[in-house]
């Protein structure tokens, strides 16, 4: 494993040409709802397998193909931040990676160093939002924060981010 700044990482990922397969393990704020909610200061961390660098249109219109319906998607435009190449957003100052989860291996909800059951933490998480994609299998698109990622595995390394 070797450490690696995340001006470094970012470096690495930006030199990626193409659509790149990585896991990529991240620590979080999940913006639990405050109103009644005895947990303080819980930590999301998850690890999963994301696509850098695809194109989030082509993807959506090839689910749909899959799904045997007309490829006529078009993504609306973004909202917030400028995209600075087809792997990282900018925005307020920050970095962001721009990536297809693939797959979800694990996720925790850590809290004063102890794990939390989700079971118990449901009733606070916030709403996930569907999509107008028109399709049964989502693609999930993600900006990590560069800030919260703690570890990158690609091109057959792994990185752990300072």
């Amino acid at each position: 494993m070797k450490t690696v700044t995340r001006a470094r990482m970012l470096e690495i990922i930006r030199g990626t040409k193409g659509a790149t397969f990585a896991t990529i393990t991240t620590n979080t704020d999940p913006k639990l709802k405050k109103t009644g909610n005895p947990y303080k200061e819980v930590r999301k961390v998850s690890t999963m397998n994301i696509c850098l660098g695809f194109d989030y249109e082509n993807a959506v219109n090839n689910q749909r193909s899959r799904e045997d319906q007309e490829m006529d998607f078009i993504a609306t435009h973004r909202g917030w931040g400028v995209k600075v190449d087809p792997q990282t957003v900018e925005h307020k100052g920050n970095t962001y990676l721009s990536a297809k989860v693939e797959k979800c291996y694990d996720t925790k909800y850590i809290c004063g160093g102890m794990e939390l059951q989700k079971e118990n933490l449901r009733e606070f998480l916030p709403k996930k939002y569907s999509t107008a994609q028109g399709v049964e299998k989502a693609v999930i698109y993600r900006n990590f924060k560069i800030d919260n990622v703690v570890s990158i595995t690609m091109h057959g390394e792994t990185f752990q981010l300072f």
